[in-house]
């Protein structure tokens, strides 16, 4: 049984290295400016299920690079609710959600109607 833990453990390490080494790629193609790269290599550590504030967050932030809006938005919720007193994320959330704010001009009304 000793034995099965150990491999088990072994596996978790090995899993959680690489999803680090992943991270680590996925923010420096951010850095770079490849964002869709970024955005792909941050989604394969989603799939792994390693779920963080960091990955919400950084998430977020190459979406909203990439004009994803509601995206981004759905992110940074999601860091929020790991992180609920992470300032950075608040603001960034409040970026975003002015994007969806629609500015409508006011049309001149026509005196003849």
């Amino acid at each position: 049984m000793k034995k099965v833990i150990y491999i088990f453990l072994f596996f978790c390490g090995l899993l959680s290295a690489q999803n680090e080494v992943l991270f680590d790629q996925a923010n420096t193609l951010y850095n770079e400016g490849k964002f869709v790269e970024a955005l792909d290599k941050y989604e394969t550590i989603l799939k792994g299920d390693n779920h963080s504030a960091a990955l919400y967050f950084n998430m977020a932030n190459t979406h909203y690079k990439l004009n994803h809006i509601a995206p981004s938005i759905y992110y940074y919720e999601k860091a929020a609710a790991m992180a609920p007193n992470d300032q950075e994320i608040s603001n960034n959330m409040a970026f975003a959600n002015n994007m969806t704010i629609d500015a409508i001009d006011t049309i001149p009304r026509n005196k003849h109607i």
